[in-house]
Parts: structure tokens; sequence; C-alpha cells
């Protein structure tokens, strides 16, 4: 049983980071699953247009390749497991500085954190739909729209896992509403935009060591007050200690048993909120063979503004849920700012003869813009600042698309996705890293109106290093190191029809 408080606030579930979103599968928490055709070829070629009119969430202007009244929708499952092993975790050395060294009683050591040190699979598996619709007002101008989901992320941990302060659940969803157009100057060059309409949803947990909380705000007053923070010896506290753990004490102030693990409770946050973006996209075509595609997908800042719900253990005595509550652990307000990157894109489709092609793909997204994730509170809370700092990321890839006959057309491709996580910062509830793609695809026409396209990946993630430090933000969540390992597998359907 637990005492709960409400305490509203924004985003700070956002990097718990799509409607229906698992782990992403491109860098960050990006999704590129937005195409079952062009999962086949590893995404080759899909700003120059990739064979059907889901391309136009690459690139917009891709529309005038194709005509008529077209639609195509489908769904992508993605299989994902996301191991933890090798952990190892520890509370701050802020502690030990101001002389907290063993536990009242049992004299159990008050450093290291209990729990699990590996953990099974912590990813959720889940389906991503697309739908796109295209309506050709003349021979050169198209119109569309599409919906799909651009970003997202699934983990969920066990609570007494070794990391709980550092991630339990992380989830956001997201879902964009994009009406496009596109309009052929001439036989070599079309121009397209796109209007984005994005909602998000997210929700955040993880453990939260009261304890250490107490210890450190009692222990650094009652040390600015002058008391000592030398221990006598070898496994025993220091007067601070002794004080900050004890019963409540009149003369000093102090709550009373402001005991590092020793109360254990958990956070909670949801938050939602809308943004609105546009894309922008060039084809160019040299010659009846080769195929150019430039696009570019502005960058956005979501506001997302929500509700937290705190959890105390039951036993906790109620001096220390007072302090904590006037802390700020409270009934409140809060919001902050997400930033999503610009992603510029060039693809290219070259026909080598009638009945084979290849395609290329390079993608740059600016993850750079993602430093921190800053929550702001009314309730006179310190602002919660968590240090991203990640990096831009290139996305490469290589394919070939094989027209056996009439009915049947074959695909296959090669990828690599550059991590926007290093070392450094990597979480469990982002356990990204760089990652090798092989994809094959194959479409059949059913008839002139009618295809069916099917396309399967198997990435291969290489293993990520965990090491946070228990300094700055993770003072009060300590230390964590260990080991993730990653592996997804992607099989997508959908189905094209020409009015």
């Amino acid at each position: 049983m637990t005492h709960r408080s409400r305490l509203t606030l924004t985003a700070l579930t956002l990097i718990a980071a799509g409607a229906f979103a698992p782990m992403a599968q491109a860098s960050g928490f990006q999704l590129r699953e937005q195409s079952p055709l062009s999962q086949g070829n590893a995404f080759a070629g899909v700003s120059a247009g990739s064979g059907d009119i889901s391309a136009l969430f690459f690139n917009p202007a891709v529309m005038t390749q194709y005509s008529g009244t077209q639609f195509s929708f489908g769904g992508t499952y993605i299989g994902i497991s996301a191991k933890f092993s090798d952990g190892a975790a520890s509370r701050t050395p802020a502690l030990t500085a101001l002389g907290f060294n063993v536990a009242p009683v049992t004299l159990a050591p008050l450093s290291p954190v209990s729990g699990s040190s590996t953990h099974g699979n912590a990813a959720v598996p889940a389906v991503l739909p697309e739908f796109n619709i295209m309506y050709s007002a003349s021979e050169n101008l198209k119109f569309g729209l599409s919906l799909n989901v651009p970003f997202g992320l699934t983990t969920e941990y066990d609570g007494n896992w070794i990391g709980r302060y550092h991630g339990l659940k992380s989830e956001l969803k997201t879902i964009d509403i994009t009406p496009s157009v596109a309009y052929r100057v001439n036989k070599q060059f079309s121009f397209g935009a796109a209007f984005i309409i994005r909602k998000a949803d997210a929700e955040l947990t993880n453990g939260v060591d009261y304890g250490t909380a107490l210890a450190l705000k009692v222990g650094s007053a009652l040390a600015a007050a002058g008391m000592p923070t030398t221990t006598p010896g070898p496994g025993q506290n220091s007067p601070v200690a002794n004080v900050a753990m004890g019963a409540p004490n009149a003369t000093f102030g102090t709550p009373g048993y402001a005991i590092p693990g020793a109360w254990d409770g958990k956070a909670g946050l949801k938050g939602d909120g809308w943004g609105y973006g546009y894309k922008v996209g060039l084809i160019y075509e040299p010659t009846d063979a080769f195929r150019l595609g430039l696009a570019y997908h502005g960058a956005m800042t979501m506001t997302l503004e929500g509700d937290a719900a705190f959890e105390f253990p039951t036993a906790m005595p109620a001096t220390d849920l007072a302090a904590l509550n006037a802390a700020g652990l409270r009934n409140g307000g809060g919001e902050a700012d997400l930033s999503l990157p610009a992603t510029a894109s060039l693809g290219f489709d070259y026909k080598v003869n009638p009945t084979f092609s290849i395609q290329g793909e390079v993608a740059r997204s600016t993850w750079s813009r993602f430093k921190e994730l800053r929550v702001k509170f009314d309730t006179g809370a310190p602002d919660s600042i968590t240090d991203e700092s990640w990096n831009d990321t290139t996305y490469a890839s290589l394919g070939g698309t094989w027209k056996v006959n009439q009915d049947w057309t074959l695909r296959a491709g090669l990828a690599f996705d550059q991590s926007a996580v290093d070392d450094a910062h990597r979480t469990p509830r982002i356990p990204d890293n760089d990652r090798k793609w092989v994809s094959l695809g194959a479409s059949y026409a059913y008839s002139k109106q009618t295809t069916v396209d099917v396309g399967f990946t198997q990435i291969f993630v290489a293993d990520g290093k965990v090491n946070l430090t228990a300094a700055g933000d993770n003072t009060t969540r300590g230390s964590l190191s260990g080991t993730m390992k990653a592996s997804i597998t992607i099989l997508g359907a959908s189905l094209r029809y020409t009015f």
C-alpha cells in the first residue's frame, strides 16, 4: 500500500520516449518504418520515390510520379529484444563525504544499490500503421494526405532491478496527420510541400530513493551549520549522519530517519501536446533512367503538459513525508519543451536495364538540438534537468529492385544507422546504438489496380555500454553501469489500390 500525491508536470515523460510505437528503429527515438514496400530495400532511394505513394512521407514531391487517385495502407510489426547485463550501481559519493557509511542497527553498507544486475527483454513489440492517399487534380498537380507514426519508444523494467532509479517505464507515442501538395514544373523538375499536424503522448516512471534525497538535504544543512562530517573510524558514521538518520530532533530541526535506501518510492509522469511542422522536397529527372530526390523535414519543438504522481512508502514517517512535500513533491503544474530534429535526405534511383534498378539514400538528422530536457514546475520546486547532449546522425542505405515479370517484383537492401547517443549519455530508457540493416521485400500485382507489398528487415545492434555517474542530475539516482544487448526484427505488409 502506498501514499499518493499528485503533481502536475510535463514532457519529462517525453524522452521516455509513436501512436503505437516500440523502441525506435532509427537513431534516437525516430521511426523510419513508414512504408512496407521501401522496407524491402532498406529505404534506399525512398527520397527519389520508392515505387508507391507511401514515399510521400519522406518527400512529398514523389507524388508527381503517379497518376489518378491512389491509396495505400498497411502495418509494420516490430519485434525487439533489449536486455541488460553486467549491472552495477551505487549511491552518490556525496553521501560518503557527509559521513553516511552504514545503516543504523543493521550496519549494512549504504553505498551499494540492491537489485538484480541483469534484466530480460525490456522492449515492447508493436505494430505501426501507415495510410496514404493521393488525388490528381491534373497531370501535373497532386494532393495527398498521410497518417504516420514518426517518433516513439516503449521500454519497461521490473520494479526491483538495479537501475530502477534511472528508469522503469518509458513510453512516447506520436501520430502525424499530413496534408501535402506536389507540382511538376517540367519533365525534369517536381516540387512538393507538406504541413505536419503532430499529437504526442508520453509516460515515464522510475524508482525514487527518497531516503538519499532526504539524507543529502538534511546532511548538507547540518554540515553548513558546523556539525562534523568526519567519522570516528572505518564502517562508522559521522555526527551529521547519526543525527540525520536518528529520530526527529527539534534542536537541529531534522525530520529524522533520513536513511539512504530505506524509503524507496516511485514517480510517474504523463503528458501530451500538439506540434506543427513542415516538409519540402524536390525531384530531378535528367533522364528517363535516373531520378534524384532531395527532401527536408523541418525541426520541431513541442511543449507537453500533463500530470505526475508520486508514490511514497506507507511506513515512511510523517515528518519525512512532510519534508518531501515542502520540497515541491506535491500537487502542482509544470511544462517542458522537447526538441525534435530536422532531417535532410538525398536519394537516387537508377534503371540499369528494363528489369533491374539500384537505389541509394543518405539522411542526416540534427539530434544535437536535443541538448537537455528541462521540466519547469509551478510549485516552487527547482527545474528538473536531464543532460542529453545527443549527436547528429547519418543513415545510409543501398538497395536493388528486380522486376521478375508483370506480377512479381523483388527487393533487397543494406543500411547503416548511426546512433545519436554516446556511452556517457546512454540510459536504460533509450538503449540506442549503431545499427546495421539487412532487408528483403517483394510485391505482387493482383491486377492493374491492386498490389500487395511485404518487407522484412533484420537489424543488428551493436552492444551499448551504460556508464552513468552519480553526479549532477543523477546525484539522487546514483551511478549505473552495464551492457545493453539489442536485436530487432521487422515485418511489414501493405495494400495499394489505383482508381
